[in-house]
């Protein structure tokens, strides 16, 4: 599912309007992940774009932890791998208060932060044991991933979510508890 496909999903129209109105006019609390991150940008006015180049399975992104002192990323590495599963990408921004805090070589914004109440990223933290299982359990989705991986790719992301259970759980609960700080403050 993509950020223009209202014809087919129309409850994206509510849904854009809704994340406007809670991130612009009420400068309420935000988190998005994936598709959220696309419509927290789009709502943002920066457009959202076929990516050149799909991402798929575990992806080194580089965060921008020191340029930011709001930063969903304190306490991590400059540079670490995270689950990705999307074809589509925010573009660009013209918005002065939007700050990009991690970028990867095919997806400039991977994660960006609006002023200091709206926070999103374009892979998943969420990852748990049954993520990548459930994912494939959707015929397009495991075409899309078999396309991208090949034949033993499905099974090397799960075999390294799987080695690296713990640490994607926790770097998950560090995002959602850095997210939680951040907006405490305002």
């Amino acid at each position: 599912m993509n950020v223009w496909e209202e014809n087919s999903y129309p409850w994206l129209v509510k849904e854009k309007l809704f994340i406007k109105n809670w991130v612009l006019n009420l400068e309420k609390p935000f988190f998005g992940i994936c598709l959220g991150h696309q419509l927290l940008g789009e709502a943002l006015g920066a457009p959202v774009v076929k990516s050149q180049t799909p991402e798929i399975g575990f992806k080194e992104i580089s965060v921008k932890r020191k340029k930011y002192s709001n930063n969903l990323f304190r306490y991590f590495s400059e540079d670490m791998l995270v689950l990705q599963g999307h074809s589509a990408e925010i573009s660009n921004f013209s918005k002065k208060d939007v700050s990009v805090l991690a970028s990867s070589d095919n997806c400039y914004i991977q994660a960006l932060s609006y002023l200091n109440h709206a926070f999103s990223v374009q892979f998943h933290p969420e990852v748990v044991d049954d993520t990548i299982q459930n994912w494939i359990s959707i015929p397009k989705i495991k075409k899309d991933f078999y396309d991208a991986l090949g034949p033993s790719g499905i099974a090397e992301i799960m075999k390294y979510q799987q080695k690296n259970r713990q640490s994607l759980i926790n770097r998950a609960k560090l995002i959602y508890q850095n997210w939680l700080n951040l907006i405490e403050k305002n």
